[in-house]
């Protein structure tokens, strides 16, 4: 037996839009890209093959600060010497 879904007063829907929102204003960072498909669609392919572009992403930058980190450490440890 299914539950019958309740249905919101538009009142409550705008309530709670406007809560989600603030929400996400306060604990998320957006960011967007555009790609140009005919000069991209090579990268438009690759990441369509992603199962989670934001996953993706997400490993490519983490990958790319502790290259950062570890250029940085040797350059401090190679100016103490």
């Amino acid at each position: 037996m299914q539950k019958a879904h309740k249905v919101m007063k538009k009142s409550d829907y705008i309530k709670k839009l406007a809560y989600n929102n603030a929400y996400n204003r306060q604990n998320y960072k957006s960011f967007s890209i555009r790609l140009n498909r005919e000069s991209e669609s090579e990268m438009i392919d690759w990441l369509n093959d992603k199962p989670s572009v934001k996953e993706y992403l997400v490993h490519l930058i983490q990958k790319d600060m502790e290259r950062e980190a570890k250029k940085k450490n040797k350059k401090k440890a190679s100016s103490k010497d």
